[in-house]
């Protein structure tokens, strides 16, 4: 097994002018999720609740070397460990009550489904089956950019469990699942959006204006129903849970909505996104109230008024 460790010492953040937090000494290591043509125990713990067991099964079993497509993302990722480790002290800004374990993994992976996932509360995983799927080759000029973002995205995620973790913040109802699915989700889509998505000067690019009130009117129908007391059925939940932050970038009602909105936000500091995150998932209907606009905000305000 091929293993990276890139050991660091910090006094300031590598990537943002904002302070940084003391931290004596930060690791991340890459570790491969295979061995032998075969995914790892560590792998498959890793992707064990993200597929059926059938599946997973079918894969233990399976022997198969990497493409050479997937060695190609792996080396790729291999490559940015070092760059990565000065991300920390920027990407935790907003989260002034997480403290992350010194040490953070990297597992590389293969055959499953999702680009890029957590584990735990100290362990990114990125697949390179998937990544491969997705976006084309390793060597195409936009993935070294994009692979960056995704792992910025991943370590967001990290971050706001163990935020979770030390507030002892915990979900209470199907209402509060989907909130902090938009906050949790919102948060790592700031971190992995493109710059044509982000605004300039405060300002929204037209794409990104248009992208959203297309989204709003979803948006505003599924909170605002949060608040009914009908009961759900498990495929009900399913159904008010599409596009939330799966599918197509555009399609991310929930996840690209307060993605752009903590964008406006955050102003070039992302120290101003720390009251956003410490609110919890109430920060979702806080941002509705003051970036929605026109009739979809007259619905909204009249489920919640104050």
């Amino acid at each position: 097994m091929i293993v990276i460790v890139i050991l660091l010492v910090f006094t300031v953040g590598a990537l943002s002018a904002q302070p940084a937090r003391k931290v004596p000494a930060e690791t991340l290591i890459v570790r491969a999720g295979f061995a032998a043509e075969r995914i790892s125990k560590e792998w498959s713990n890793a992707i064990e609740s993200r597929m059926s067991r059938h599946t997973l099964d079918s894969m233990l079993a399976l022997t198969r070397p990497m493409s050479k497509e997937e060695l190609e993302w792996k080396a790729l990722i291999e490559s940015k460990a070092a760059r990565w480790n000065l991300f920390r002290d920027s990407l935790a800004v907003p989260f002034q009550q997480a403290n992350l374990d010194d040490t953070v993994y990297v597992i590389v992976g293969y055959l499953g489904v999702d680009d890029g996932f957590t584990y735990q509360y100290q362990t990114v995983c990125l697949d390179v089956t998937a990544l491969n799927r997705e976006y084309g080759s390793a060597s195409l000029s936009g993935n070294d950019g994009r692979i960056d973002r995704i792992f910025a995205h991943e370590f967001t995620h990290l971050l706001h469990k163990d935020w979770a973790r030390k507030t002892g913040f915990e979900l209470r109802s199907f209402r509060d699942s989907i909130l902090w699915e938009c906050l949790y989700e919102g948060i790592g889509m700031y971190r992995s959006l493109s710059s044509k998505w982000l605004p300039v000067e405060g300002v929204l690019p037209e794409m990104s204006r248009t992208t959203l009130e297309e989204l709003y009117p979803v948006f505003v129908d599924r909170i605002t129903r949060l608040e009914s007391a009908v009961p759900l059925t498990d495929e009900g939940k399913i159904q008010w849970n599409k596009n939330l932050s799966r599918g197509p970038v555009n399609k991310k009602w929930g996840a690209l909505s307060v993605g752009l909105w903590l964008a406006l936000e955050a102003k070039g500091s992302d120290r101003s996104l720390i009251p956003w995150i410490d609110g919890g998932p109430e920060s979702v209907i806080r941002l509705a109230k003051k970036y929605l606009t026109g009739a979809n905000r007259k619905k909204f305000l009249e489920t919640f008024p104050n």
